[in-house]
């Protein structure tokens, strides 16, 4: 099978902290065979789940599929917890020459209370760990769809690959960059093919080990549910808000408070999936990009003022298609490798003017730390019949410009919230109070 291109994302390729993860608790049990079954059924519908990087002799990388059975780790509950899992394998390196760039880990036996008028029962945790150049957030939630399907008889095998739209064909018909930013980006390539340097798998295990150590990844996670949750609804559609709007909002003015900061960089992801495939399916994928605006905290102004003055920045950059498209355009334009060396350049010893200019470019190693928001949306994960949907967490990478990131969905109209951060800059006990501070605004 052909390979599948990786275009415009190699930046993330060298990123210290850049992993998807999901977490799903199911109130039933499985055996091992079930759940390798499922897992082998998920490899057909996704064809490149399993597999490994590829270079080129023309610096082209490619995602090739591997036929060789995908790991799982099972454990009792008494073996081992989530975040005791999820910890130890965010912070372990994939292995891009050989892969799989995606890890399984099945926790059986997990206890919970029943309700009403149910029988006793355990449940099963399945979590979800991936590179993001194997898919966003939707890629991997469409993954984590099938998966459930698999588990109740109902997937349907037709393989769903990533169709993009012709590559030429793509950056003809959407906004080109600006001919002075088109013209820099191309001498920052001339000076680049100058004094090009190779940075190795070794460096860049040795670059991440050193940027882990440094800022050691935390995770901070809380919910809304009943009629808490119909009030954040409610205060989104009387107040002309978006739920969207409306978090990035409050965790953005609550971020600025706990810091006592007047302005703070806010980033949205952007889901650009459907613009730039040739026809939407559930493909997993990396069809994200994302928009960031400086905001303010007016401390003589209520809580919805400030959030309508953000949602006026969010959607003057959101609706612009130039501006949507501006990072993919962007990181079209450079040299591969280039791109690969972005990070270590920012964060570790590599001491290269190149890379660390286009660094600066794209808001790396800025001093103004911001707040990144990523809402897959809300989804009902009830119908089916061999089992029960508990919960859905997701949680976000924490790209190493914000000073947490934020990960939301709402299921069966719980809303979950998933706060990655680096404790080398923000402690816990900060991100707690901008959590709740948030979700009391939210309400």
């Amino acid at each position: 099978m052909k390979g599948f291109p990786i275009l415009g994302e190699r930046l993330y390729l060298r990123s210290p902290s850049i992993n998807v993860c999901f977490r799903t608790i199911i109130r039933e049990t499985f055996d091992k065979k079930e759940i390798e079954n499922v897992i082998e059924k998920v490899c057909i519908k996704h064809p490149f789940l399993n597999s490994f990087l590829e270079i080129d002799d023309e610096n082209e990388t490619w995602l090739v599929s591997k036929n060789d059975p995908m790991g799982i780790e099972y454990y009792k509950s008494n073996e081992m917890d989530f975040l005791t899992w999820y910890k130890k394998t965010d912070n372990t390196v994939f292995d891009f020459s050989h892969g799989p760039l995606v890890k399984f880990c099945v926790i059986m036996g997990t206890n919970s209370e029943p309700r009403r008028g149910e029988a006793s029962s355990s449940n099963t945790e399945i979590i979800i760990l991936g590179h993001h150049i194997i898919g966003d957030g939707i890629g991997y939630l469409n993954l984590l769809k099938d998966i459930l399907l698999a588990l109740d008889n109902r997937l349907v095998l037709n393989p769903q690959i990533p169709p993009y739209e012709d590559k030429d064909k793509y950056f003809k018909d959407t906004v080109l960059l600006d001919t002075g930013v088109h013209l820099y980006a191309c001498g920052l390539n001339a000076e680049w093919r100058k004094s090009r340097v190779k940075f190795s798998e070794k460096e860049y295990l040795d670059f991440f080990k050193q940027y882990r150590n440094k800022y050691v990844p935390g995770l901070y996670m809380a919910s809304v549910e009943g009629d808490n949750s119909k009030k954040i609804l409610k205060k989104s559609r009387l107040n002309g808000l978006t739920v969207n709007e409306l978090i990035a909002s409050a965790f953005s003015v609550s971020a600025m408070e706990t810091l006592n900061s007047k302005e703070i960089r806010l980033g949205v992801a952007v889901n650009i999936r459907n613009e730039i495939v040739s026809e939407p399916n559930v493909c997993m994928g990396n069809f994200v990009t994302g928009i960031a605006v400086k905001v303010n905290n007016d401390t003589s102004k209520d809580f919805i003022s400030n959030a309508k003055a953000i949602s006026s920045l969010l959607k003057e950059q959101l609706l612009n298609l130039k501006n949507r498209h501006m990072v993919v355009h962007f990181l079209g334009v450079f040299d591969k490798d280039l791109l690969e060396v972005i990070m270590p350049a920012a964060y570790g010893n590599l001491n290269h003017p190149v890379p660390k200019k286009l660094a600066e470019l794209i808001g790396e190693q800025t001093e103004n730390k911001g707040v990144g928001i990523s809402n897959l949306g809300r989804y009902n994960f009830t119908g089916y019949n061999n089992f029960n949907v508990l919960d859905i967490q997701f949680i976000e990478p924490a790209f190493p410009a914000n000073l947490l990131t934020v990960g939301v969905i709402t299921v069966n109209n719980k809303f979950n919230f998933c706060l990655r951060y680096n404790e080398g800059e923000i402690k816990a006990d900060a991100i707690k109070v901008i959590c709740e501070n948030a979700i009391n605004l939210l309400r």
